[in-house]
């Protein structure tokens, strides 16, 4: 039996993973649906980082420029042991990278999310408000969600269903997906201020306090917004707000600022063990969740994102193999679980006083390769890693392209794809003549 489509594909969840993926799709002419629990967008601060993948992330999806605007480029990160030296140096290039943006942005995420959800409606995304998934069927042919919200409870038949429903994802549950526990769990206090008076000796810089006692993190987010991260011990009890203005005392106080938001959360790591399961798949913290030491759980979603998306419009269109929608997990997951792992390795670091076994000096980002997928396991070294954003003029190459993929090449040539000459030396360097570029910015192919 052939079951009637409503739509595409579903997505559960309009955070800025959920609306990014819808974002993506509808430009490609999918038709999506979303659904959000919530009655109404969250208001308050959580994300507060983006790198310069996902900002070309944000890019394919027709916002960066505007997110951009309300954002302020990151000038890195310090660590320092309990006497104030600084044990490592993170600190990030004044000038924009290889994506073709900065390599490090402080955001806010209510912003980001409002953009998004301006983009969104304008591509003609519906985004059903208080609404939630109840139930989930899947068939040969569809996956079928109840949904509960203003109108009632009604069927919604798609393609295909995307859970970007957070940590609790009510879609990873019904799927019958594990969450693997990789562990790292830990309590923080995180505390959101709004200065109400300058206070430029904090700095630009996160600054990661090491100490085994009482580690803690200072964040310089956009405008007036600062934020202070500080571990708990087991067994403490909830902190208070008089609590959290004592233990800030040596670094600011109720003169200087007023006090947004202050939560506790338990930072964890944890990754799926699959990535879809029939016409389902998770992306965003439904699908890993990691700690918050480099920034990267947003970033990371928002290479869900990116990944899925052009290859859910593909198979929507029907092209592509039937096997193409299975690269999404052999690919994201493991180069997630390098992510998580560096994120817990800093974490270790923080917890104690940042001169055991640790060298002084500068970090370097490194981007982990892609796990095994359409590039393959054999032949260039550049394969699955990131492609360079070069400038053509005035225009970033992906814009060039047309955000599909496209072939980087040293002199113009004829290739079915379209084609974008290198100006710089990056092809040069590394002996290669050409790359195709995928839609998601990793490399397909080199020659």
């Amino acid at each position: 039996m052939v079951t009637e489509i409503d739509v595409d594909v579903a997505v559960v969840g309009a955070g800025p993973v959920g609306l990014t993926l819808a974002c993506l799709l509808a430009q490609r002419g999918v038709a999506v649906h979303v659904l959000e629990r919530r009655d109404a967008p969250y208001p308050l601060p959580r994300a507060v980082h983006l790198d310069g993948e996902a900002m070309r992330v944000l890019q394919a999806s027709g916002v960066a420029d505007a997110v951009c605007a309300t954002c302020r480029v990151g000038v890195g990160m310090q660590f320092r042991a309990p006497d104030g030296t600084t044990v490592v140096d993170w600190s990030r290039a004044p000038d924009p990278g290889p994506e073709g943006w900065h390599e490090s942005y402080r955001c806010h995420q209510p912003d980001i999310e409002a953009i998004l959800r301006d983009r969104a409606a304008a591509l003609g995304v519906d985004v059903a408000w208080g609404t939630e998934a109840t139930a989930l069927k899947t068939g040969a042919d569809a996956v079928t969600l109840t949904t509960q919200g203003p109108k009632g409870v009604a069927p919604l038949a798609a393609r295909w269903a995307v859970g970007c429903d957070g940590a609790g994802s009510f879609l990873r549950r019904a799927a019958g997906i594990v969450l693997e526990d990789l562990g790292f769990s830990e309590d923080w206090l995180v505390a959101d201020l709004i200065l109400t008076r300058p206070r430029p000796d904090l700095g630009d810089h996160s600054i990661q306090f090491c100490d085994p006692e009482r580690p803690a993190t200072y964040v310089r987010s956009t405008g007036d917004r600062r934020r202070w991260e500080i571990r708990l011990s087991p067994g403490e009890p909830a902190p208070t707000e008089a609590m959290l203005w004592k233990r800030l005392a040596p670094l600011i106080t109720p003169r200087d600022a007023v006090l947004e938001r202050m939560a506790v959360y338990t930072f964890r790591s944890a990754l799926a063990r699959d990535w879809r399961k029939h016409r389902v798949f998770l992306a965003g913290d439904a699908a890993h969740q990691m700690p918050p030491f480099m920034g990267q759980g947003l970033c990371c979603g928002l290479r869900d994102a990116a990944n899925l998306g052009w290859k859910l419009a593909r198979r929507v269109a029907g092209q592509g193999a039937p096997g193409l929608l299975d690269t999404y997990g052999t690919e994201r997951a493991p180069q997630t679980g390098e992510f998580i792992a560096m994120a817990t390795r800093l974490g270790r670091l923080i917890n104690q006083t940042a001169t055991t076994g640790v060298a002084p000096g500068p970090m370097r980002w490194v981007t982990p390769p892609l796990g095994p997928g359409l590039q393959g396991n054999a032949g260039h070294p550049v394969l699955g890693n990131r492609a360079p954003q070069v400038w053509v003029r005035d225009r970033r190459a992906d814009d060039v392209a047309g955000a599909d993929s496209y072939v980087l090449a040293r002199t113009p040539q004829e290739n079915e794809l379209p084609v974008v000459v290198d100006p710089t030396d990056w092809l040069v360097s590394r002996g290669l003549q050409g790359i195709e570029v995928r839609p998601d910015g990793y490399i397909r192919a080199a020659w």
